[in-house]
């Protein structure tokens, strides 16, 4: 974990910045921040998965025919 420490007086700007900070300005205090840990990434189930609309990238234009006949022509065995 990450963590850097600061002496400072606390400012206007320091306390715009922060609103927590605004009732100790002009005092001196010690600043401490630490690296927050990374939340697990989120899981979700097959039928979650398959729930979400994919998104065929920009200029990529794809009708339910054209997904139905590659996933067809996969099931067969098919390469071009």
């Amino acid at each position: 974990m990450n963590a850097i420490k600061v002496e400072t007086i606390v400012n206007e700007v320091m306390a715009q910045a922060i609103p927590a900070l605004r009732p100790l300005l002009g005092r001196r205090v010690e600043l401490i921040a630490l690296q927050a840990e990374q939340p697990p990434a989120k899981r979700i189930t097959l039928d979650e998965f398959l729930t979400h609309r994919l998104v065929p990238p920009h200029g990529v234009r794809l009708s339910l025919e054209h997904m139905e006949r590659a996933i067809e022509k996969s099931a067969a065995g098919g390469t071009d």
